[in-house]
């Protein structure tokens, strides 16, 4: 890719999400729309909680955080998962650079994704979707951290490899536990627990859930809203005047090659400046340096 050679895109960060597209079709019962693969009826939360529907489709995009331009793309009927699409576009990014972290919204909070990221080498940053969730194996939190014999969350104390490392909290501070340190472990350093990632790939994180750095990563999710945002209102994507899956997908293929080219001409044009400058600054030296020699001589 053109844009990773020059730099443009990073590619360790990526953010996957979906954005509504109105289809510019005549509106269809939900089963006759299904037979023929093309859009449908969909339905998703915004950001307030408010249920929104429409007809047409959805475009699954997989940005990079860094540059917030697209990397892979997909089109699919309204009515599709998310959650299924998620996997494909892993694959596909994964093809071409060598990502560290996937971030992903709550709605992806599926085993099938964190194990997609695993397959690549990478990590899914995903919050835990708590609204159908069982209760946590026994002396564990919701989030992954082991509680000591006391219930109270272990404090976590850095990954090694694929295990996190977690500390007593009374020895690192945290509580103020009635029975201390000796009650669990000899050591003035406190109990030690340390938990396999591959047990649980879902539950477990590497960097931990909750910490600060996991939550540094997570907030680079907002990259991919500003990069559908900019494919609707600069471009076309949700400006539609073509119909069925097949013109609609390559309509958004050219507005995210719109989107990269931009990204490419701008990056060169701006190199083409420096270099410029840096000729005349050379120029400049050299002509002064001539000038000074002269005035020696």
């Amino acid at each position: 890719m053109q844009c990773k050679k020059e730099e443009i895109i990073d590619g360790s960060l990526i953010a996957i999400d979906s954005a509504a597209i109105h289809a510019y079709e005549m509106k269809q019962p939900k089963r006759k729309s299904e037979r023929t693969g093309n859009a449908n009826w969909g339905a998703k939360f915004d950001s307030f909680g408010n249920k929104v529907k429409w007809f047409g489709y959805k475009l699954h995009l997989a940005v990079d955080t860094a540059s917030e331009l697209p990397m892979a793309l997909c089109v699919t009927p309204a009515h599709v998962n998310d959650r299924d699409m998620a996997p494909s576009l892993i694959g596909q990014v994964a093809e071409e650079t060598k990502v560290k972290f996937f971030i992903l919204d709550a709605g992806y909070d599926q085993l099938k994704n964190y194990e997609a990221a695993r397959n690549v080498k990478a990590q899914a940053i995903i919050p835990m979707n708590l609204r159908n969730e069982k209760e946590p194996p026994a002396s564990m939190t919701s989030n992954g951290t082991p509680c000591c014999s006391m219930s109270f969350p272990m404090t976590y104390w850095g990954a090694d490899g694929d295990h996190l490392k977690f500390r007593c909290p009374h020895a690192t501070g945290k509580v103020d536990c009635p029975l201390g340190m000796a009650s669990c472990s000899a050591s003035n350093y406190g109990m030690v627990v340390k938990v396999d990632t591959k047990s649980d790939l879902r539950r477990y994180s590497s960097p931990h859930r909750d910490t600060k750095y996991w939550k540094e990563l997570y907030n680079e999710r907002t990259s991919v809203e500003r990069c559908n945002s900019r494919l609707k209102t600069y471009l076309t994507a949700d400006a539609l005047h073509v119909w069925g899956i097949q013109k609609v997908t390559t309509h958004q293929y050219l507005n995210a090659i719109v989107l990269l080219t931009s990204a490419l001409a701008m990056a060169l044009q701006l190199n083409f400046l420096i270099h410029q400058k840096i000729l005349q600054v050379c120029s400049f030296l050299s002509f002064k340096s001539i000038k000074l020699k002269n005035l020696l001589y």
